[in-house]
């Protein structure tokens, strides 16, 4: 098993002594915590749209919700699609703290996406912030757990200062598009970053809403350009 510096001595030891398993399928693994198999059923997000990462049928300069409404980020990207072992994974780093999962996913999107053109040039990661009572009840911000090893990998701060969540809002899985919209309206708000190219991490781009409010409040505050990374996008 090759070493991994990052790990303490202890840890090492512990690896040694109790051979990592898979996340997914919990078979014994030689890689970062995904068996061979499972690294091999990630179901990898490729045609999608430059704009917003939705999985599109064949290349295209944009989706036609991108076309018609163009957002206030740049470009997007979501190296899987939500399904199948990603759709596994995330419900249980979200909401059973199985922090691991991050480290692990992060760790290989960063690896997938290193030719990525959204990290020239940009200047910092913005973790997608949580609400305060949310973040009491969860105990930790998964999007800022993801952007740790991408921060690492990639050589970028982490800011987590300059977004907020003022407002709670209600969970989006279950409203359509106009209700999703008003749910965020007024969710967040950003101290100055004038001139800065940030990047937005969050888990799973469902529908964009999201990522668009938060990125019109950055825009607003002065940044010169915003970009989102995420771990997979919805169908």
């Amino acid at each position: 098993m090759p070493v991994n510096h990052d790990l303490s001595l202890r840890d090492r030891l512990s690896r040694w002594l109790l051979p990592p398993r898979c996340l997914a399928c919990d078979e014994p693994s030689r890689t970062i915590d995904l068996c061979d198999s499972c690294r091999a059923a990630l179901p990898h997000n490729l045609p999608a749209c430059p704009c917003c990462a939705l999985p599109l049928a064949e290349p295209a300069p944009a989706c036609g919700e991108c076309l018609a409404s163009r957002p206030s980020f740049t470009r997007s990207i979501a190296p899987w699609r939500y399904e199948g072992v990603i759709a596994h994974l995330i419900p249980r780093l979200k909401f059973h703290r199985e922090l691991a999962i991050a480290h692990t996913l992060g760790t290989l999107a960063a690896q997938q996406l290193a030719d990525w053109p959204g990290w020239q040039d940009a200047h910092c990661l913005i973790p997608l912030p949580l609400h305060p009572a949310r973040l009491g009840q969860r105990g930790y911000n998964q999007a800022l757990e993801l952007a740790r090893p991408l921060a690492r990998i990639r050589n970028l701060p982490i800011d987590t200062s300059t977004l907020s969540r003022i407002r709670p809002t209600l969970p989006q899985t279950d409203l359509d598009a106009a209700a999703r919209r008003r749910n965020l309206r007024g969710a967040f708000a950003a101290e100055k970053i004038t001139g800065k190219i940030v990047i937005l991490i969050d888990d799973v781009i469902t529908t964009g809403t999201t990522a668009r409010e938060a990125a019109r409040v950055l825009i607003q505050a002065g940044a010169a350009e915003v970009r989102v990374m995420a771990l997979a996008r919805a169908p």
